[in-house]
């Protein structure tokens, strides 16, 4: 049978580390102090890993006015992902702005919309009055 000894350090809440010891050692990796170069390093490198990626700063800024530059934005930064340029968390960022700004586009256009017919309505000529047999219906003062 094989039993794996545990570190003896304990863990800041008082109970016992149950990771298994280094070779040649009463601690774990993570407790051992002849390890701390090391673990330092790991660190660094582990930093190095996770780190965002995002687009350089001078990169162009983006504008997006319509549909067609949300859409083109949208295909761009899936390349990037696709390529490993940007981090996908950034992407989804992007693509909650975006869908941020098409319904605030959306909300514009219909502001547009409802002043033009605000507008043709205030303008509009009146018509005659036609009865369903297409005779002009007068009207005349009884005075």
């Amino acid at each position: 049978m094989n039993i794996t000894k545990t570190c003896c350090a304990k863990k800041p809440d008082g109970s016992n580390c149950e990771a298994p010891v280094v070779a040649g050692s009463e601690f774990c990796f993570f407790h051992d102090p002849s390890k701390a170069q090391q673990r330092r390093e790991a660190q660094v490198h582990g930093g190095r890993q996770n780190r965002m990626k995002t687009l350089d700063s001078t990169a162009p800024d983006v504008r997006v006015e319509d549909v067609g530059d949300a859409r083109a934005l949208l295909v761009q930064t899936i390349n990037w992902v696709l390529k490993g340029e940007i981090d996908p968390r950034v992407a989804n960022s992007v693509g909650f702005l975006l869908n941020m700004i098409m319904k605030a586009v959306a909300q514009d256009n219909l502001e547009a919309r409802i002043e033009e017919l605000e507008a043709l309505h205030k303008v509009r000529i009146p018509t005659l009055d036609l009865k369903l047999t297409g005779a002009r219906e007068e009207h005349h003062d009884k005075r």
